[in-house]
C-alpha cells in the first residue's frame, strides 16, 4: 500500500489530473462572470458540467491510471518481485483509486461551490451553494465507482493506453447502446444517473432498486474478471 500511495503522491498524472479539472471549473467561473446572468441555473448548470463531467473524466484517469501505470513503464514484474502477493496488490490499487477519486471530487467541487458562488454575486444573482452541494451527491457516488471499474478494465486490457480507451467507449459509446436494447437500459451510466437522481430527491427513470442490481453487476462483473485474470495469469 505504501508503494502504491508513493505513486499517486510523486508521480505527475494524479496532479494533472487534479489541475486540468480545476481549470475547467475556472473556466466556467470565468464563462458565467462574462455572462452576467442572474439566473440562478446557470451557475448549477456551469457546475453540473464543470466539475460534474470534469471529475468523471479524472476519476476514470485516476482508475485507470493507478492499475495501469506498471503496464506502461513494463515494471509490473518488478513490482510483484517485491511483493508477490497479487491479491493485495489489486487491493491496495482499487483502494487507492477510489481513495483518489472522492479527494478530487473534494476539492473540485468545493472549488466550483466557492467560485461559482462568488461569480452568483458578483452579477447580482441568487446563492447557488445549496443546489451545487445537493448536485454534488451524484459524483461522490457515482465517480468512485467509475475509478474502481476503470481500475479492472486497466487490469484487464493490461494497458494504460487500452484501458482508457475501452473505458472512454464504455462511458460515451457503449452506454448509448445499451440504452437502446429492446431488453431495457442496463446501462452503467443510467443507473447511476437513477442513483444520484434518488439522492438529490429525483425520481429516477427506471427505480432505485433496478439501479443498484445493474450497477452491482456491472462492478461484480468486471472487478471479478480482472482478479481472475490478473492473479491466475501470467503477467507480461
Amino acid at each position: 500500500m505504501a508503494a502504491e500511495l508513493e505513486k499517486l503522491r510523486s508521480l505527475p498524472t494524479p496532479r494533472w489530473t487534479l489541475m486540468v479539472t480545476l481549470g475547467l471549473v475556472a473556466l466556467g467561473f470565468i464563462a458565467v462572470v462574462v455572462s452576467g446572468s442572474e439566473k440562478e441555473s446557470t451557475y448549477l448548470d456551469a457546475a453540473e458540467t464543470m466539475a460534474g463531467l470534469g471529475t468523471v473524466i479524472g476519476s476514470i484517469v485516476l482508475g485507470v491510471w493507478m492499475a495501469g501505470v506498471e503496464y506502461g513503464q513494463n515494471t509490473m514484474r518488478r513490482a510483484l518481485a517485491a511483493d508477490p502477493r497479487r491479491e493485495r496488490l489489486l487491493g491496495a490499487k482499487l483502494a487507492l483509486a477510489i481513495g483518489g477519486s472522492l479527494a478530487l471530487t473534494v476539492v473540485v467541487w468545493a472549488a466550483a461551490l466557492v467560485l461559482l458562488s462568488i461569480a452568483a454575486s458578483v452579477n447580482g444573482a441568487s446563492s447557488p451553494a445549496g443546489d451545487i452541494l445537493t448536485a454534488s451527491l451524484t459524483s461522490f457516488l457515482a465517480n468512485p465507482i467509475y475509478a474502481a471499474i476503470g481500475c479492472a478494465v486497466a487490469m484487464l486490457a493490461r494497458s494504460m493506453a487500452g484501458g482508457m480507451t475501452a473505458m472512454l467507449a464504455l462511458v460515451f459509446v457503449l452506454d448509448i447502446l445499451l440504452a437502446a436494447l429492446p431488453i431495457g437500459d442496463i446501462s452503467l451510466g443510467s443507473a447511476l444517473g437513477d442513483l444520484g437522481g434518488a439522492l438529490e430527491g429525483e425520481e429516477g427513470e427506471h427505480g432505485v432498486a433496478r439501479a443498484i442490481l445493474v450497477t452491482a453487476v456491472w462492478v461484480t462483473v468486471l472487478l471479478t474478471a480482472a482478479w481472475a485474470r490478473f492473479t491466475r495469469s501470467d503477467v507480461t
